[in-house]
Order: C-alpha cells, then structure tokens, then sequence
C-alpha cells in the first residue's frame, strides 16, 4: 500500500528513473498531482510520496545523495500559525492550511456551486453571506480542535488510516438541514468516538474541552487554521443535503475535491506567493518549471496590475 512506501524507496526510484532527465517534483499526495500537473511543464515529473513527512525526507535523502534534480511542495497545515520553519532545501509550502482552502478561497468555489446547485436556491440559503465565510466560519470549529490535537497531544484521529476507510461522521455535528454548527460536545463527542479502537491513549472529554476551549480565544487567521478536508465534506453536505443538489457527479467528499482542482485556473495559481516563490525558484535555478501557457497568464497579468497602478 502507498502509505507503507518509504521514502528511501521513493529516492531511490526517482535517482534510478534513467529514461528522464528533468526535475522531480514531490508531492505529498494524488489530489497534490492532480493539480500541480495542470501547471507544470514537460521538463517536470511529479511524484508522490504519500505524506509531508516523506515528502520531507525524501527530498533531505535526494540532497545528502547530491541529487539537486528536485524540488518538493507539501502544505502549510498549522506551521504558520505555530512558527515552524522548514530547514530544507528545495521545499516550499501552500499559502494558506492546504490546497484545498487555497482552492475555495479562488474563483473555483464560486464555479462548483454553479455547476452542482440552482443559484436560486444558493442565493435562498446563504442571504447575502459568501459561501466561503459559511465554510470558514464552521471550519474554525474543527481547525480549533485539530490544533489542540496537535499542540497537546490529545490523540484524535480525524481520518482513517487508509483512504477508502469509514469517513468522519460530520453530519453528527453539523446540520444537514441548514448548515447549522450543532455545537462543540457534540463535535468533540464525535471525534472521540471516532479515535476509540484507532489511538493508543486519548486525553479525557474534560481535557480535550478545556484545551479546545483556550484555543477559541484567540483569533487564529482563518485561512491557516481550517482544514480543506473538512471543508470539502461540509460543501458536500451543503450541496447534497441542504441545497439538494441532483447532480449525479455528486457522490461524495472526493467529487467536491476533484471539481475544485478542474475548476482552479492558471488566473488563481499565479496569484499565489507559492506560485511566486516557485517561479524565483526556476529563475535562479534556470528551471523551465511551469507551461508556457502558465506563464503568459501571469506575466498578462502583472502588465495589467501595472497599469492600474501607474
């Protein structure tokens, strides 16, 4: 299986790939290359190491080997909002917690609400309010908890540990009928029974309330806090059960995740500090990283942004 890949093995594959000749980007997943590939050139290999950690290693074991025909990309999670530093060469994180929020936070969450629900009815339900804020505002909830897993040690699992495993039960703590947050207990309750028979030890219910409950207090930028898996599952509730979508695409989290990565373009990629980061990258490194196609969008747009600004 793909999680118990190591990443020696994954070294070792790319170091004896003979047949290419270009740069290697690793990534940490399969949504990861679905959407990096859309953007990257011919001179680009995407690999996927199953994990930040191995994307992390991997490229520190390509670079002790003196293999320089790399460069990783893995997501941000919470290192900004807890200080981290990544002291390793050739790897860059998302702007924001993940792709996914990188994507609902572009033009692409406004074409998948067209394309799944009847504007009528999106228009009926939100009142005015953007759907991104709806999302963030009930993602904080989790983010705040996946924090305080994190920061404490307090052994909740949030996923299972292979892919098609049994999916957190959202709509325990979120309503299907209007998207309403039915409130921290019952939240924590939910994941707590979910991590039972999945985590060694978990922290005690007054524990996991007392830390989540510090962490609200602070006024964490939300983009660096949500979870894009948790999003993704609320937008599926939303279309599905609230808004009743009959789009027959409509199946699950992973449909939401895919038609986001469709629907992200070039415009909203160049505008990130990523992509920006990554295009110094190249300069320096005299890389032909991104497709030409990329490339005219950004450099249009940086005429245009000139212009408005002289």
């Amino acid at each position: 299986m793909n999680e118990y890949i190591t990443a020696d093995r994954i070294a070792n594959s790319i170091m004896q790939d003979s047949s290419f000749s270009g740069h290697h980007l690793i990534v940490e997943g399969i949504k990861d290359y679905k959407l990096y590939r859309k953007f990257m050139s011919e001179n680009i290999r995407i690999k996927e190491a199953w994990g930040c950690e191995k994307v992390k290693e991997t490229l520190s074991i390509l670079e002790a080997r003196g293999f320089d025909k790399k460069v990783g990309i893995i997501d941000s999670d919470f290192s900004k909002l807890l200080d981290i530093k990544f002291d390793i060469k050739d790897l860059f994180t998302t702007d924001f917690h993940d792709i996914e929020v990188m994507m609902i936070k572009s033009t692409a969450l406004n074409t998948i609400v067209d394309l799944y629900c009847r504007r009528e009815k999106v228009e009926k339900f939100n009142q005015g309010i953007e759907v991104s804020q709806i999302l963030f505002d009930l993602g904080r909830h989790i983010g705040l908890l996946k924090l305080a897993n994190k920061m404490y040690g307090l052994g909740l699992v949030f996923k299972p540990k292979e892919l098609d495993g049994n999916q957190l039960k959202y709509r325990q703590f979120i309503s299907e009928s209007d998207l309403s947050f039915l409130g921290y207990e019952a939240m924590i309750q939910t994941v707590i029974n979910y991590s039972r028979g999945r985590s060694p030890q978990l922290a005690s219910s007054d524990d996991i309330k007392l830390y989540y409950h510090e962490l609200s207090k602070n006024n964490f930028a939300e983009e660096q806090l949500v979870n894009g898996h948790d999003l993704t599952n609320i937008i599926f509730i939303l279309f599905k059960k609230t808004l009743k979508s009959s789009n027959r695409m409509l199946a699950d989290f992973n449909s939401i995740e895919d038609s986001l990565i469709l629907s992200y373009e070039a415009y909203d990629f160049v505008n990130t500090k990523l992509f920006k980061d990554l295009l110094q990258w190249s300069i320096e490194n005299h890389i032909t990283l991104f497709k030409e196609t990329v490339l005219s969008v950004y450099y249009g747009t940086s005429k245009e942004l000139d212009k408005i600004a002289n």
